[in-house]
């Protein structure tokens, strides 16, 4: 990803907006508008983090957390959305999304985009006192189309090998 060219500094903008975008959506608890900016390919990823000894950590699908597509993603939000079908968002959960160290790079094809950043989140339950960490990578595939930036694919390579949180009904 990193050998590919970055991309222009109007192109970073949009995608930095984009990005800032989601994370607000997120914090909002708006998933079905979230749902509106991704592509009805979307593959949307949480592999498996190892930890060995003398090794680099490695991200691998093999006990992953999810592996998302538009339909499931659509479940997994219009379960959410109705306090009646899950007991992990009733009463909704508090959390605050951070991005940073954005990169942006040219996809390839034209108006696709390769992006990395990391994210910071918050989680506060209103039921516990204690608030939970998530800390991760994500790697982005964006695409244009019809003039906005739509998400097509994301892997997030959380920093923990093991989460502490008792379930994952929010979206990093």
């Amino acid at each position: 990803m990193e050998n590919n060219p970055q991309v222009d500094d109007a192109t970073y903008r949009r995608i930095l907006n984009f990005l800032y975008d989601e994370a607000e959506l997120f914090d909002q608890h708006a998933y079905g508008r979230w749902l509106e900016r991704v592509t009805p390919d979307i593959r949307y990823r949480m592999p498996g983090r190892g930890f060995y000894e003398g090794q680099a950590p490695q991200s691998q699908f093999v006990n992953g957390y999810f592996d998302d597509d538009y339909a499931t993603l659509a479940t997994r939000i219009e379960l959410w959305s109705r306090p009646s079908t899950t007991t992990a968002e009733s009463p909704p959960t508090i959390t605050r999304h951070f991005v940073t160290n954005i990169r942006a790079y040219d996809g390839g094809q034209p108006g696709t985009f390769l992006v990395t950043s990391h994210v910071l989140v918050f989680r506060v339950r209103p039921t516990q006192s204690t608030p939970y960490f998530f800390s991760g990578r994500r790697e982005d595939r964006l695409r244009e189309e019809g003039g906005e930036l739509r998400l097509a694919a994301r892997d997030i390579l959380m920093d923990e090998v093991v989460l502490m949180s008792p379930n994952l009904s929010f979206l990093v």
